[in-house]
């Protein structure tokens, strides 16, 4: 039977370039979902993708959705709402999380400044060395420079970050 692409379900779609993984056969969390065929390419581990998502703690409750077909280069991250300090008290200080009694001191969730989900749409190109915030949608079909901070919602269909052309 003649082929007709790699399957989703594969680790590498190529298992002769194992510097690019098909990120949903690499997920352990319940809390990162991803689509058929989005890649991430990272010649140090690309199965290693959910080591770039820092932050991100069950208790929470923010996800990372990735969508399908979507090219990810090595270097991303991607800030969760676990990064983000009370900004509504007398201190940022996260003097709960220091034990030795500070644990006494545990705001409510109502009292981090949670931004929600990070939504990646279908057939998004990120770049090399991207830092995504938390709770950002980035649209369908858009490409995010590579060296870029995305700190706010990307349009569909939109290039975003500092693009040099010659």
């Amino acid at each position: 039977m003649e082929s007709r692409g790699p399957s989703p379900n594969e680790l590498y779609p190529n298992e002769h370039i194992k510097s690019i993984c098909y990120i949903k056969n690499a997920i352990t969390r319940d809390n990162i979902i991803v689509g058929d065929y989005t890649y991430y390419d990272d010649i140090n581990g690309a199965e290693k993708f959910e080591e770039h998502v820092t932050h991100h703690y069950e208790f929470i409750g923010d996800k990372l959705i990735i969508g399908k077909f979507c090219a990810i280069a090595k270097g991303i991250e991607f800030v969760m709402n676990g990064a983000n300090h009370r900004m509504n008290s007398v201190t940022t200080y996260p003097f709960n999380i220091m034990a030795h009694g500070w644990e006494r001191a545990v705001p409510d969730l109502k009292d981090l400044p949670l931004k929600g989900d990070t939504v990646i749409g279908n057939d998004v190109w990120i770049g090399q060395n991207v830092t995504v915030m938390p709770g950002v949608h980035i649209g369908n079909g858009a490409i995010i420079a590579a060296n870029s901070t995305v700190v706010k919602d990307i349009p569909a269909y939109s290039i975003a970050g500092e693009i040099l052309v010659k």
